[in-house]
């Protein structure tokens, strides 16, 4: 009897993985003008906008580590600064967002991590940053309202509806927190899973739902005794928020522009609290346009504008987009290589 082959799921992820990055670059005409206008730029302005963005990354890494710390688990600087980035990676290319958490599981897995205990641990850290970016939406609505009210009125709504939604998620985390709400949600997957009569798989599939209730009911009291780390994990997203948005200013510098640091930073926060809900990869449309409603009064020409934002996408989206598919396929290929090296001995 012939030996069923295995198909080689490790590799046709990279192959996908390759194939997105390369439309990315091919199909997306904004992507291609940008690359002459960065290289037109100055070095010093486009190191410190890379650094401000690695920077933010290594506190994404740090504020994961500190919370698997605080359930037990010891895992390395470089694992969670790659669980960070690909987390983002795939928000970014995934619509609403949606991407990033369970990919981040399914890495942690490969770490011995458990998916109740890595989906605690993943829930707090989104809460801690939809925290402090509301947080720091709210302050910067406070401190341009004036400025607002005078110039640009119709804003003001949208930034609100943008803040009221991204609050929500401060509601609704804790509420999966709950031990009745995360039950009626899992008995609910559980019932329609008995409902999918096709699965062949559907008893390991149910077991597993329940077996994922319990963990994660488990590591969530954990969190629930030790608040003082979801209280730092808030503390330490403040200055992440403000890193990530601070690369506008470096923008800003770059084109001769010396408005004042902290109303580009407010600027900055209320256009990205008013488009991030929009339901497309990177919310791409919206943040462009959202750019040139907020900051049109500060470039002289239309021009002058439109290569602000190539620059500013490259520098706050396809940078990160170009690095994690890079990571996501370095990875998945030293791990296709490290289980045919366990396999063979």
């Amino acid at each position: 009897m012939r030996e069923k082959k295995k198909i080689p799921w490790g590799l046709l992820y990279v192959l996908l993985t390759v194939v997105i990055l390369l439309v990315f670059g091919l199909v997306n005409q904004e992507f291609v003008g940008m690359v002459s206008v960065i290289a037109n730029l100055s070095f010093g302005f486009v190191a410190l906008a890379v650094l401000l963005t690695g920077v933010f990354l290594v506190f994404e890494g740090e504020i994961i580590r500190l919370l698997l710390h605080c359930q037990g688990e010891r895992v390395s600087f470089w694992t969670t600064l790659k669980i960070g980035l690909i987390g983002i990676y795939y928000s970014y290319i995934t619509p609403s967002s949606t991407g990033g958490q369970p990919a981040q599981i399914v890495y942690l897995l490969r770490d011995k991590v458990s998916a109740g205990n890595s989906a605690a641990v993943l829930f707090v850290k989104f809460f801690a940053y939809q925290f402090s970016f509301v947080f720091c939406s709210v302050l910067s609505l406070l401190h341009m309202y004036p400025v607002l009210l005078a110039e640009s009125p119709n804003l003001i709504p949208i930034i609100i509806v943008g803040i009221l939604i991204n609050g929500l998620w401060i509601i609704v985390i804790p509420l999966l927190f709950c031990a009745p709400v995360l039950h009626g949600l899992c008995g609910l997957a559980v019932r329609l899973l008995e409902k999918c009569t096709f699965l062949k798989k559907r008893a390991l599939f149910i077991e597993k739902v329940r077996t994922f209730e319990n963990d994660f009911s488990s590591y969530t009291a954990k969190f629930k005794s030790k608040m003082r780390y979801v209280l730092l994990a808030v503390l330490l997203s403040i200055p992440q928020v403000v890193l990530q948005m601070s690369v506008l200013c470096v923008v800003f510098r770059a084109f001769s522009c010396d408005a004042p640091y902290l109303e580009l930073l407010c600027m900055q926060t209320m256009l990205q609290v008013a488009v991030c809900f929009v339901p497309l990869p990177g919310a791409s449309g919206a943040q462009e346009f959202g750019f040139s409603m907020f900051f049109k009064p500060y470039f002289s020409s239309g021009d002058v504008l439109y290569t602000a934002v190539l620059v500013w996408r490259f520098f706050t989206y396809y940078l990160i987009v170009i690095l994690g598919a890079l990571l996501v396929v370095f990875d998945q290929l030293h791990y296709n290589r490290k289980r045919r090296k366990a396999a063979n001995n």
